[in-house]
């Protein structure tokens, strides 16, 4: 009977299978990790399209209207209006510019996203009532002049890391004017416009700072978008 023997050692330290099953664990990893990233992308996009062919009915104040619920801000208003607890004090709404189509930046689609408040409490005092007696004496320096006709006061001072000014249309006494802030470095300024749509219905937008070139257009086409989506 021939006696049997084991091989020879390799020679091969043992801390090299280790690293070589770690790094085969670490591949696996990021390979699931991908796949999850592409399924989920995916479901998300398909939930967006389910909400935008989903309408709802709901109500701010005493006004009411139907929209898909793909408009609605966050989660916990969406789930409200779904579940037919459609009535709201303020409302929040999300969409592109241009366009006004329901955000989708989340999903990977480009465009400025302006949030939309429909609000029934209209007692707050306008910017432009504000405008003579409060921004000007603050505004440091005289004005500037802005785009599409716009005149600018600022507000914050020369320099600062962070910026406050008041963009206006000094042509018509009761145009357009916006807060535009940027609270911290790391933010984009953003700008804060309110318009009274009808009594007990006042419409509240932000939108990034960037966009104030088109304010001739983008204020004319929410109202209509918002009008639009008014039960008769």
């Amino acid at each position: 009977m021939t006696p049997m023997t084991l091989p020879d050692p390799s020679g091969t330290k043992p801390r090299i299978f280790t690293c070589l099953v770690l790094a085969i664990c670490v591949l696996g990893a990021a390979l699931i990790a991908a796949r999850v990233s592409h399924w989920s992308g995916y479901w998300s996009i398909g939930a967006a399209n389910a909400l935008s062919a989903t309408s709802v009915e709901v109500s701010v104040g005493k006004a009411g209207f139907r929209l898909p619920a793909a408009f609605i801000a966050t989660p916990s208003q969406q789930d409200r209006a779904l579940s037919r607890d459609g009535r709201f004090r303020t409302l929040r709404l999300l969409m592109t510019w241009p366009g006004l189509t329901p955000d989708r930046t989340s999903y990977g689609f480009a465009g400025k996203t302006i949030l939309v408040e429909l609000d029934s409490d209209t007692g707050k005092e306008s910017l432009r009532a504000r405008l003579e007696p409060f921004y000007r004496r603050l505004a440091r320096g005289g004005e500037l002049l802005g785009p599409d006709g716009l005149k600018i006061l600022t507000l914050s001072a020369r320099g600062a890391s962070t910026t406050d000014l008041i963009a206006y249309d000094p042509d018509t006494p009761d145009g357009f004017i916006a807060r535009c802030l940027k609270k911290s470095p790391a933010e984009e300024p953003v700008c804060h416009r309110a318009v009274t749509l009808s009594k007990g219905l006042e419409l509240r937008y932000r939108f990034d700072q960037s966009l104030l070139p088109h304010w001739r257009e983008i204020e004319p086409a929410l109202v209509a978008r918002i009008e639009g989506f008014r039960k008769s």
